[in-house]
């Protein structure tokens, strides 16, 4: 898979330093990138529908429901998360990076200079992802915990969520999903297709960060998952517009969701405090802090220029 380009990143100077006039905005394009989170919810609605079918088969014939809607509905739901979900994950994610892949490629990789491996990771930016994927979790780890005293009831639900999701039956599988396609498709989707439409559209860099992240977060539909998505996006879209690849933010990602998968059930056999997540969490902040020192005093990374 080609990585991105050397984009239209550095086209965007603008009059005072170059003389040239400001790019401008074109608004079709701005619409246009809600269409990959578009293609990406349908492609999973489709991965789900067989495998609810089946578990709706199951319902019926195999448990007494007393004839009450809700008791089938529920049952159903039940049956899903617990046999069928991740077999529709896979499909999903599998599926989801075949389309991503070759319209990332097609649309937007192949007719232009591709950005090399070794123009985006060297020690700093190795680093600097490594510390970002350590500290955003220990970061959001520790808000969670603060979270829990303050909204009680919203951590229950997601914990709950997580417990019924069927995602961590598996060691296999949840590594084959977890830690390999689905951040691979997520990062197709957003900071590659969605990321690089915003970029055709002339808008600023922050808001080819900003939309993608606020798509990535609202897929996850659990306000918790929400939030901390969202954040987690913001930084992959930060490493996204300075190493211009999505190879570096897949990688990040993929290290993110191995500690928020394996890491976090250490911790809990641990059983870290309360106190000790929070000093985790506030040295973490430090690490954060460090990563973006790195990536902004790495020779890899793009500096835009000065409009000044």
């Amino acid at each position: 898979m080609g990585d991105n380009t050397i984009n239209e990143q550095q086209n965007e100077v603008t009059g005072g330093q170059s003389g040239m006039p400001e790019k401008k905005v074109r608004i079709g394009y701005i619409f246009l990138s809600v269409v990959p989170l578009a293609v990406l919810v349908a492609i999973q609605t489709e991965a789900q529908i067989p495998f609810l079918i089946m578990a709706s088969v199951d319902a019926v014939t195999g448990t007494d429901i007393s004839g009450y809607a809700f008791d089938v509905y529920d049952k159903i739901l039940e049956i899903f998360k617990g046999k069928y979900a991740i077999y529709a994950y896979l499909i999903y994610a599998a599926a989801g990076v075949a389309v991503f892949a070759i319209w990332y490629y097609k649309g937007f990789v192949k007719k232009n200079p591709k950005v090399r491996l070794g123009e985006v990771f060297g020690v700093k930016s190795i680093l600097a992802a490594t510390g970002l994927a350590i500290g955003l979790f220990f970061s959001i780890n520790a808000a969670l915990t603060l979270a829990e005293w303050l909204f009680p009831r919203a951590i229950e639900a997601y914990n709950e969520m997580l417990e019924m999701a069927g995602i961590v039956s598996d060691p296999v599988l949840t590594i084959l999903y977890g830690l390999i396609l689905g951040p691979i498709v997520e990062e197709l989707c957003f900071r590659g297709v969605t990321y690089a439409i915003l970029e055709r559209s002339g808008v600023r860099p922050w808001i080819c960060i900003l939309i993608p992240s606020l798509f990535f977060g609202g897929m996850h539909l659990i306000p918790v998952q929400v939030a901390y998505a969202t954040v987690l996006g913001l930084f992959l879209g930060y490493l996204r517009y300075k190493y211009r690849s999505v190879t570096i933010t897949i990688a990040t990602h993929m290290l993110f969701n191995f500690f928020g998968t394996f890491v976090s059930e250490l911790i809990d056999g641990l059983g870290f405090t309360d106190g000790l997540a929070l000093i985790f969490g506030g040295v973490s902040l430090f690490i954060v802090v460090f990563a973006i020192v790195l990536i902004n005093g790495d020779k890899k990374a793009f500096i835009p220029a000065s409009n000044s």
